[in-house]
């Protein structure tokens, strides 16, 4: 472990969101850190890395919708600008989501998330199960019907990951392998942490 370090940036988590808030900080020219025991692990290796902003859209989400909508449509370039720097490859498709109703209750589901979509101006197509099954034909035959959103896209969380963290590596974000133990609070503000073997930071 690195000895005590002022940081302009310190990031407790290096899940995803962690390393690209690290990377960009360093990218920015900020002396950053992050404290993680193991960057890049936790859920990153077990996510599905559904880039779905239609096919996940949620009643009551509209608002979110907007922001998720252009987080998509930056995403291909993020993903490039990230290969470019670090030559890993993300595993980033752009195959859209196929969502099948198994049973009524699913369809009845699934037409009302089509409906929702529609008035929300997005882009999906009902399927019938017999469409279904000629897109992805190792279906099972009682599928009832689906939806098809092109616009979807999917990355590989565990290359991601990885990469991410030779991002972090290469701008010069220093890892702390270590748990935080606890924030370090001044003036009612997070100043810093201590790390779980006592060390501030």
């Amino acid at each position: 472990m690195s000895s005590t370090h002022t940081s302009d940036v310190l990031v407790l988590g290096g899940g995803i969101i962690g390393l690209v808030t690290a990377w960009r900080a360093a990218q920015r020219g900020l002396a950053t850190a992050v404290v993680d025991p193991e960057p890049g692990g936790g859920a990153a290796q077990v996510a599905a890395g559904m880039l779905a902003a239609v096919t996940e859209l949620h009643y009551g989400e509209q608002t979110l919708l907007g922001l998720n909508l252009a987080s998509a449509r930056r995403y291909p370039d993020f993903a490039a600008e990230l290969t470019e720097a670090t030559g890993h490859d993300l595993g980033y498709r752009r195959c859209g989501t196929l969502a099948v109703a198994l049973d009524a209750d699913d369809r009845a589901h699934l037409r009302e998330l089509h409906a929702l979509q529609r008035r929300s101006g997005l882009e999906s197509e009902w399927l019938s199960g017999r469409e279904c099954r000629k897109l992805e034909p190792m279906l099972a035959p009682g599928v009832r019907g689906g939806l098809r959103v092109d616009g979807d896209h999917q990355i590989d969380p565990r290359r991601l990951a990885a990469a991410l963290v030779t991002a972090c590596e290469r701008a010069g974000v220093v890892f702390h392998r270590a748990w935080a133990e606890r924030l370090t609070v001044e003036r009612d503000r997070a100043a810093g942490c201590v790390l779980a073997d006592g060390t501030p930071l």
